[in-house]
């Protein structure tokens, strides 16, 4: 088979874990089959059509680079909605041949982000058939998150409502340079960061006139959901990777159907391990210590449980800091940034870790790479992955500030609970590998 897949960038130069699931299936794949990467060109030198242009080789895969890119938002919102769908020419004859000479059956969407409907819908006339990987909301929501300004997760979206969520993020301009191929140079440096997030204020939302935003903003807005809903009208099925994901696609895009397969990377593998809790329990957490990540909440409830007398424990936080403790919290020690090839490693040294995601996590690679070392793991209900952790007892998923309290309150109590925790993990079947993800990925191809 002969496949084409579309993701914003391959490593190192672009990182996190869709870039990097894109781009070890692609890698699978190209074992028995024709495998094709197709990655968001330069953003602030950009052509006058959108075409396909050779960028070289990766191991089996053949790269390309899709010039005349729309702006990809990335973990931004964008205060220029009509930028997010400006009309384009699509080189017809460049893209035809392309498909035709490489014979493109199936063409893989890891993101929308930075590939004009236009060039899909072309692409759909060609007989090729569309799929779509739900690795983030983007489509449904133009902040990417789910998560409005009051901090709330978000049940519907519309024009107003998203030009408030989105009136203090960055213009076009900032994001076509964030994503240029110029500041990735800079950046990989380390000499110079070129450009910093403007700063946002939250704006509260009441029936008080506490912000303004303008008739014309609110329809560029309403324009670019319309836009994002006739884009997921091209695909022929979406894979979601949990079935979390597929009832909230489902929830903004009722006609959104397709496959529920959990994720993986071929870097998780199968590397359990017996463990034994010393006297200190160390908890970790990985991520961004942002509120929509849940951190904040996690600080708050392990301060309680210290401030009543539990002190027999610590939590090791790598959130991409440099090393310290928390001024305020003793028992918090940030790690500095690592490098893939240690999360073996960092992981053999907590004892469980922890994923408090307030807004709605479409996984969690970070909770199955821990499963897989046979450390045990407590989620949130929000966490796409909960059904993989409830595998191994409800009670380590959590949906308020007191459940999670209790969960901790218990495992600081009897620490013989995460061995049994481990146990648990040990017997049962481990049947997550990137070769039978790679297999199931190419039935659902087949299925359409």
């Amino acid at each position: 088979m002969n496949i084409l897949h579309y993701t914003i960038g391959l490593p190192p130069i672009r990182r996190g874990g869709s870039v990097q699931y894109a781009f070890d299936l692609m890698q699978e794949q190209s074992k028995s089959h024709n495998a094709f990467a197709l990655t968001c060109g330069d953003t602030l030198f950009r052509s006058n059509k959108a075409k396909i242009k050779a960028n070289g080789s990766d191991g089996k895969i053949k790269v390309f680079i899709l010039t005349n890119p729309l702006t990809p938002t990335l973990i931004y919102g964008t205060s220029e909605p009509d930028k997010q769908h400006r009309n384009i020419q699509i080189d017809q004859e460049n893209i035809r041949n392309f498909i035709q000479t490489n014979n493109i059956e199936v063409m893989h969407l890891h993101t929308l982000q930075g590939i004009h409907k236009s060039f899909v819908e072309f692409v759909k006339s060609l007989g090729v058939k569309i799929i779509y990987t739900t690795h983030d909301f983007h489509g449904i929501c133009p902040h990417y998150n789910l998560i409005n300004q009051t901090g709330e997760l978000c049940k519907a979206s519309d024009g107003k409502m998203c030009a408030i969520c989105n009136q203090n993020e960055p213009s076009d301009l900032f994001l076509r340079i964030a994503n240029s191929k110029l500041y990735h140079l800079i950046k990989e440096t380390g000499v110079l960061k070129l450009i910093k997030r403007p700063s946002t204020t939250k704006v509260a939302i009441s029936n008080e006139p506490q912000y303004s935003i303008s008739a014309c903003n609110v329809n560029g807005f309403e324009q670019l959901l319309e836009y994002y809903k006739n884009y997921f009208a091209l695909v022929d099925i979406f894979h979601f990777n949990s079935q979390q994901t597929r009832n909230i696609f489902q929830c903004f895009i009722p006609f959104a159907d397709g496959k529920t397969i959990p994720v993986v990377t071929s870097g998780i593998k199968d590397n359990r391990a017996p463990r034994k809790i010393k006297d200190t329990i160390k908890f970790g957490y990985i991520g961004s210590l942002n509120d929509y990540k849940g951190f904040p909440l996690l600080k708050k409830v392990l301060s309680k449980l210290y401030n009543q007398g539990l002190s027999k424990f610590k939590l090791l936080a790598y959130a991409g800091t440099y090393q310290y403790s928390d001024p305020d919290c003793p028992f918090i020690e940030y790690q500095p940034p690592y490098k893939y090839s240690e999360i073996s490693k960092i992981l053999y040294n907590i004892d469980c870790i922890i994923v408090p995601s307030k807004w709605y996590e479409t996984f969690s690679l970070v909770t199955l790479e821990a499963l897989s070392h046979g450390i045990p793991v407590i989620v949130s209900d929000h966490v796409g992955a909960k059904d993989i952790v409830r595998q191994y007892g409800q009670q380590y998923v959590f949906s308020n500030y007191n459940q999670l309290i209790n969960i901790l309150f218990d495992i600081i109590s009897k620490p013989e609970l995460l061995e049994k925790y481990n146990r648990l993990i040990l017997n049962k079947d481990w049947d997550f590998s990137i070769e039978k993800h790679s297999e199931e990925i190419i039935k659902m191809y087949n299925s359409i």
